[in-house]
């Protein structure tokens, strides 16, 4: 589903109340509902690498190189290499949405992620299915050790903790890079609240019978744009919205 985003930022303020209404809107059956701009086209050229790092544990006992590489098929693959550690156990690989450091938890907001077995070496290589043809929303890399089904907790009492985390520097261009969002009156299709943060519009909290072309019509953006802003979206192909859901609507918190 939608999910809002912010990590650490301040909560937001109400800044606009949903209208007075006597009725939803009913849908339409003759509107044509299929976007009206398609997702931007393959980011990078196949074979470009879009982030390479290193994860290193701070002790330095424990660390992989990797790299993000555009694909033929639109999206990217993870290369993994150099995996070292003197504590050999199960390790979980993860991309992370916001920025991450050691003995950090569980994220809910994890889009790759791939696992190994204590006596196995991490696969060379896998495809970040999931994370869409542009995943620079994606901040950081981890490694945490995996927990075991029925395994003892107290032998391994940091198994689930972030061991080990890296920042991306992304190269994948902006599709939007002038892209501004104006807050216009609420509408039929588009009746949320919009709070700000650190002095600007920054959410979008969606109403009964709100549809993603009205909305991006009332932030004077499009259907795209919004999806660009929100990556973990749940997108439907009838245009509606999920009640309750808070949208991003600052580019710079994607």
């Amino acid at each position: 589903g939608c999910t809002a985003f912010g990590g650490d930022d301040a909560i937001p303020t109400p800044t606009r109340q949903a209208a007075e209404r006597t009725a939803e809107p009913e849908p339409d059956p003759t509107r044509d509902t299929d976007p009206v701009d398609a997702e931007p086209e393959q980011a990078l050229p196949t074979g470009t690498v879009a982030a390479e790092t290193d994860v290193v544990s701070p002790s330095g006992e424990t660390s992989i190189h990797v790299r993000v590489v555009a694909n033929d098929r639109g999206t990217f693959d993870a290369q993994l290499s150099g995996y070292r550690t003197t504590n050999q156990q199960p390790m979980r690989l993860e991309f992370r949405h916001r920025h991450a450091k050691p003995l950090d938890g569980a994220d809910g907001e994890v889009r790759e992620t791939v696992e190994w077995d204590a006596a196995v070496a991490p696969p060379t290589s896998f495809t970040m299915g999931q994370a869409g043809p542009r995943p620079d929303y994606l901040r950081s890399v981890v490694l945490v050790p995996a927990t075991v089904a029925d395994e003892d907790s107290s032998e391994r009492p940091w198994a689930g903790s972030v061991l080990a985390a890296a920042d991306l520097a992304w190269k994948i261009p902006n599709p939007y890079p002038d892209l501004r969002v104006t807050v216009g009156k609420d509408r039929p299709g588009a009746y949320g609240i919009v709070t700000n943060a650190d002095g600007r519009p920054a959410n979008y909290l969606v109403a009964h019978g709100d549809e993603l072309s009205t909305v991006a019509e009332r932030f004077g953006i499009t259907p795209a744009q919004v999806q660009w802003m929100n990556p973990f979206m749940e997108q439907r192909d009838d245009d509606w919205l999920l009640e309750g859901s808070t949208l991003n609507i600052d580019p710079a918190r994607r």
